[in-house]
C-alpha cells in the first residue's frame, strides 16, 4: 500500500502547530466580526466561515459548536485583560499604570466594538450555564491577578494597607465592565468618563486618607 503523507491524515487542518494557531486565530477574528454585527444567535456558521475565509467543515474542525467559539473569545479577552494588569505592574506606580492602560484602551479603534461584544457575552452568560461558568472562571482569574497587584502596591506604600485587596479588585473590574458597556453604545464622553473613573479609583485606594473636616 502507498504510504500516506502527513497532510493527507490531517483532514484539511494545517499540519504544523504554527499554521494551526494562525488558522485558529483567523477563525476567531471572523467570529468576532460576525458576533459584533449580528450577535451570537443571529450569526450563522456559514457567515462566520465566510468572514474567516475558511470552509464550514474547517470551522467545525477547530470549533465544533458556537459555544466553543464564544468560550475561546472569552479566553482571548482574559489574556488581553491580564496583559493590562501586567502593564500596571510594570509602570511602577498604580496611578501611572492605570492611566497608561486606560489611555491605551481608549486609543484602540476597536474598543467600542469589543465593548458591544462583551455585553453580548454577559447577556449570553445569563442564559447559558456553560458560558456563565467560563465567564465566572475568567472573572475570578482576572480578579485574583489584580488583587495580587494591589497587595504589591500596598507593600510599596502607594495603596492603603487596610483595604481588602480581593474586594477592591472585584469592584474595579465591575466598574470598568460597566464603563465599557456604557461607552459601547455612546452613553457618555469617553475620555472624561474614563479619567473620572481612574481618579475615583486612585483616590479610593490612596495610602494617605484626607482627615474629614469637622465643620463640614
Amino acid at each position: 500500500m502507498p504510504s500516506r503523507s502527513p497532510k493527507s491524515s490531517t483532514l484539511g487542518r494545517p499540519a504544523n502547530p504554527e499554521a494551526r494557531a494562525m488558522r485558529r486565530e483567523q477563525i476567531l477574528r471572523g467570529a468576532r466580526a460576525c458576533f459584533r454585527r449580528k450577535g451570537f444567535h443571529a450569526a450563522s456558521t456559514a457567515e462566520i466561515s465566510a468572514e474567516a475565509g475558511v470552509s464550514v467543515a474547517n470551522l467545525y474542525q477547530y470549533f465544533p459548536t458556537k459555544d466553543h467559539l464564544i468560550k475561546a473569545l472569552i479566553e482571548e479577552d482574559l489574556t488581553s485583560d491580564l496583559d493590562l494588569v501586567g502593564m500596571v505592574e510594570a509602570a511602577g506606580s498604580f496611578r501611572r499604570g492605570l492611566e497608561m492602560t486606560t489611555q491605551l484602551v481608549l486609543a484602540d479603534p476597536a474598543m467600542t466594538d469589543d465593548g458591544l461584544l462583551r455585553l453580548e457575552v454577559l447577556a449570553e452568560a445569563s442564559r447559558n450555564p456553560e458560558i456563565a461558568a467560563v465567564v465566572r472562571e475568567a472573572d475570578d482569574h482576572l480578579v485574583a491577578a489584580l488583587g495580587a497587584l494591589i497587595v504589591r502596591y500596598q507593600n510599596s506604600g502607594e495603596i492603603h494597607p487596610e483595604i481588602n485587596a480581593a474586594d477592591a479588585a472585584r469592584l474595579i473590574v465591575s466598574l470598568y465592565d460597566g464603563l465599557i458597556g456604557r461607552l459601547a453604545f455612546g452613553a457618555a464622553a469617553e475620555t472624561e468618563l474614563v479619567a473620572a473613573a481612574d481618579s475615583f479609583i486612585v483616590r479610593a485606594l490612596a495610602a494617605v486618607r484626607a482627615v474629614p473636616d469637622p465643620d463640614m
